[in-house]
This record gives C-alpha cells, structure tokens and sequence, in this order.
C-alpha cells in the first residue's frame, strides 16, 4: 500500500508541475477550466509509437474485435460494454467527490448498486428509473482544477492522451475500489481495454481508409473530444473547432 501510494504522489506532482507552465496550448481559461489546444513536442517518438500500436492492432487486437463482433450478437455487445461501463461506476463516484458533485457522486453509487443487484451490470436499469450516467475520469477532475492538459503522448498499446489524462488513469488504477478488490486485475483491464477497443472498431477503420494523415486525424479527434466533455460538462457554447471523419 505505501509503494502505491508513493506511486500516486509522485503522478500527482508530476501533473500539477504543468500548472504554471503557459504553453501555446491552453485556450483562455474559463472557471478555473483549461481547455487544450494541441501541445505536441514529440511529435516524431508520437509517429513512431503510433505506427508500433496500428501494427500490433493488426496483427493481434484487429482479428479479435472483428471475430468477437461477428459471431456475438448485438445485444451481447451491448451487455458486455454495460458491464464494464458499471464496474467504472464507483470510480466515477470518487472523481466526483473531488470536484465537488456529491449528489453525481452519490447517483453514480446507487447507479452501481441497482446495476449489479438486477443484472450484474449488464443492463441499465439505472438509467430507466430516471438515474441517468454521467461520464467523468480523473483527467476531467484535474482540467476542473485548472491542470494544463501537457504535451500531447501516444501511450504505447493504448493511444492517444496527454500528460494530464494518463497521470489521471494511472491514479485511477490505484485508487479504484472495483478493480482493487478483484484477484487477477489484470484480466478485468485486458477485457475493458478489449471492449473499448470494440466499441470504437468503425471509428478506426474509417481512419485506416483515409487519405489524410492519419496520426493528425487521430491527434484532431483526440483533443475535439476530449475538450466536448469538458464542454459538456461544465461551460456551453465555447468555440472550440469541430473535426469529424465523414
């Protein structure tokens, strides 16, 4: 436990080094929210870990998601996303706490406790008695704090991120009571990443079919959704440009 603990002061310290640095890749703060602009000083070990993480996408992940997405019926995908959506649940509740959303943070517990009794999480009954899903991760909660988001990182196997949004993963796998209190955490994470990777299979294969520089695409939706949620959630209206793969 101390090791662990020392793991996450030293992530956290680490990311709230970015505060004061005043890169070109902040739009004007809002709320005490930073909003990215694209921040990429190493772009070229980007490229590279890119071109690794398509290759071994192709070779290994790719045939798994295309295989698991033909022979299982709709409804089974649906209900594997919603058990992995659920066991993040109790997390979403913590990042709560710390931006100060209790009654999101209490409706994201009784979310994971409807969920798991009726169906083991793979139905939303939740959402259909009025206990609608809020998304958050600890990246949103520290962009809340007004943390700069850093260079832009392609995590090798994982993908696209920032400094801001992985140190807030990482502090994730620690601090999640779910994948902490389940013996072989390993598997539960191979079989989220698996889902994840699923559920955007028809966003990446337009990737893989455009003319256009696919690492540029792929940076451009990154930080176009990354800035929607903090939209979402917290400021309306704010102009941040829109890029989508027709």
């Amino acid at each position: 436990m101390q090791k662990h603990l020392k793991v996450i002061l030293l992530i956290i310290s680490v990311t709230f080094l970015q505060i004061p640095l005043s890169y070109s890749n902040e739009e004007e703060t809002v709320s005490g929210i930073s909003y990215d602009e694209i921040y990429d000083p190493i772009e070229p070990i980007n490229r590279a870990i890119l071109n690794f993480n398509f290759f071994i996408d192709d070779i290994a992940i790719r045939p798994i998601v295309k295989t698991y997405k033909f022979i299982a019926p709709e409804p089974v995908e649906k209900g594997v996303s919603n058990f992995f959506s659920n066991l993040k649940e109790p997390i979403r509740s913590v990042s709560f706490i710390f931006q100060g959303e209790f009654y999101k943070s209490l409706n994201s517990l009784g979310r994971f406790t409807i969920n798991t009794i009726t169906s083991i999480g793979t139905i939303d009954v939740a959402s259909r008695v009025g206990m609608e899903k809020n998304e958050t991760d600890f990246g949103i909660t520290l962009a809340k704090g007004g943390v700069s988001s850093g260079p832009y990182i392609i995590v090798p196997i994982i993908g696209p991120s920032n400094l801001r949004d992985f140190s807030g993963d990482v502090v994730e796998y620690f601090v999640d009571p779910i994948s902490n209190s389940v013996p072989n955490r390993g598997y539960v994470a191979i079989g989220n990443g698996l889902n994840e990777r699923v559920e955007v299979d028809d966003q990446l294969d337009k990737v893989r079919g455009a003319s256009s520089d696919r690492y540029e695409m792929i940076k451009s939706i990154y930080y176009q959704n990354r800035n929607a949620q903090l939209e979402e959630e917290y400021i309306q209206n704010l102009p941040v440009p829109k890029i989508y793969i027709e």
